[in-house]
């Protein structure tokens, strides 16, 4: 007696025709999943990337210097010396000055105006000066304090006492003063002569 099989001789293994489908969606799945692996793998570096490369932003900002430089003590210190020495380079010390008895001043009338010698000679007298008597001068438009080379600061300080400007201080002429013959004498012994012109620039108007 023989025995034949329900499936009619063909098998429990599946057919060709479901086992495409099958074996495409297994490999789909397998795709999808390593497309996520990659993806979180990748997302990965760049956040590793990101805070590496802040990081080293941060370090280039922390290194970088100040806006200003730093000061160098011993380059202030070295112009400061240099200023010093310059400023005392070209400062000049006072010129010393004798003692008012010292110094015999003549005052001497070119102006025309009667008198104006005398009063002038009265502002010095109280100030120490050897006042020698007043004396007529040749007239002429201009006044000038004249004096010998080693009173040029007393003469400075007549003009102090007057009242007038320094620009009005001259050395004496190498060829001497040209005065009346009677005020020769008078001239050849003062250190400083106060001459009045008619500018009335010393006596005032």
């Amino acid at each position: 007696m023989s025995f034949q099989s329900p499936l009619g001789g063909k098998g429990i293994a599946p057919s060709n025709s479901s086992a495409a489908p099958r074996a495409f969606l297994l490999i789909f799945v397998a795709f999808v999943l390593g497309l996520v692996i990659l993806w979180k793998g990748l997302d990965d570096d760049l956040q590793n990337t990101d805070l590496s490369s802040s990081s080293e932003a941060a370090k280039v900002v922390e290194e970088q210097p100040a806006d200003l430089p730093p000061l160098d003590i011993e380059e202030i210190s070295t112009t400061t010396v240099v200023m010093v020495e310059t400023t005392t380079t070209t400062s000049q010390p006072p010129l010393p000055t004798r003692p008012p008895s010292d110094v015999k001043v003549l005052v001497l009338n070119g102006s025309g105006v009667g008198g104006a010698a005398g009063a002038v000679t009265n502002l010095l007298k109280p100030h120490g000066f050897t006042t020698l008597s007043p004396a007529n001068g040749n007239k002429d438009e201009k006044s000038w304090v004249y004096y010998r080379p080693e009173f040029s600061p007393d003469a400075k300080g007549v003009t102090d006492i007057l009242g007038i400007m320094p620009d009005l201080l001259t050395s004496f002429p190498t060829n001497g003063l040209s005065v009346p013959e009677g005020s020769m004498e008078r001239v050849d012994t003062a250190d400083i002569i106060v001459f009045l012109g008619s500018d009335k620039e010393i006596y005032g108007s």
